[in-house]
């Protein structure tokens, strides 16, 4: 138990490595392709790559009827909403602030962990949530006002993807063991694929964008690493260490964003960033130890 919770939280921070590249990957992208050809692109690569893994695997592609409904719900939440909203908010207001609001999805998972779950609501816990919140608000830097300006649409189609993300974690969660996880993501993305695909008839793609070297970039880090590997480390980890502290972790992404940023666009961290993302670091450490006290507390129970 102790070394399943320690491979999924290092699962859980290589999903905050690749995320927080990819949100960079997204805003670049968008200057030379649709945000809807983006995501079909991307889920074709997800596809295919594991379509072929789970071929040469040999694994078994067959899920029962029981469990069919519940991965096309979670591939139209996971792969389609959450990808498309997400680029598609990026256009609007960019890859670090539409980053940094992520954070909310902590708060959302608890709070539908303590309406349909039944968890234990406890004081560490409230509070975790509470300095991941202010940690989060301060990262961003927002003055309410700005809410009301022209980024308004950008904030609600990010907030709409945090929804789908959330969303998709829960039902993949609901989701039997009794399947591999690389056959659940490949029927997800196939799920993606054909909801996004016929919109590149819609908007078609050049050969000149495809093999312009920007592109081809970031489409392998959006496609490869985000499509395909941060979705399977991702599933591991809820598995493992539960879906509030998996995204509680994956506050820690903006920071590799913010990063990124620098180096590709020198942008200096500003203080609020930095003392941001200290507070989301202590809240963190504190839901991390209610999820050990809550553990011993069940172990001893039993």
């Amino acid at each position: 138990m102790k070394e399943n919770r320690k491979l999924g939280i290092a699962a859980i921070m290589g999903v905050v490595l690749i995320s927080g590249v990819a949100y960079i990957s997204k805003e670049i992208i968008v200057d030379y392709l649709n945000p809807i050809d983006v995501v079909a692109l991307q889920l074709i690569i997800m596809a295919t790559l594991l379509t072929a893994y789970n071929l040469v695997r040999k694994n078994s592609f067959t899920i029962d009827k029981k469990n069919l409904l519940m991965i096309v719900i979670s591939g139209l939440f996971g792969t389609t909403f959450f990808n498309l909203f997400s680029v598609i908010s990026i256009s609007y207001i960019g890859g670090t602030v539409s980053s940094l609001l992520f954070g909310l999805a902590a708060v959302l998972s608890l709070m539908i962990e303590f309406v349909f779950y039944k968890r234990k609501r406890t004081k560490l816990s409230i509070l975790s949530v509470g300095l991941s919140l202010v940690g989060v608000y301060i990262l961003m830097g927002l003055n309410p006002a700005d809410l009301l300006g022209t980024n308004l649409i950008g904030y609600f189609l990010s907030f709409v993807s945090i929804i789908a993300w959330v969303l998709f974690c829960f039902f993949t969660d609901q989701i039997s063991n009794a399947f591999e996880k690389t056959v659940v993501l490949n029927y997800q993305a196939l799920v993606g694929v054909l909801t996004t695909m016929p919109f590149l008839f819609v908007y078609p793609v050049s050969f000149s964008q495809l093999v312009n070297p920007s592109v081809i970039i970031n489409m392998i880090v959006l496609g490869v690493l985000n499509a395909t590997v941060a979705y399977f480390l991702c599933i591991y980890a809820v598995q493992n260490i539960g879906l509030t502290f998996s995204n509680l972790l994956m506050n820690f992404f903006p920071v590799v964003t913010v990063i990124v940023t620098f180096l590709i666009y020198g942008t200096m961290p500003s203080v609020n960033q930095m003392i941001g993302g200290l507070i989301i670091l202590i809240s963190v450490v504190i839901l991390n130890q209610d999820q050990k006290n809550l553990t011993q507390l069940k172990a001893v129970e039993t």
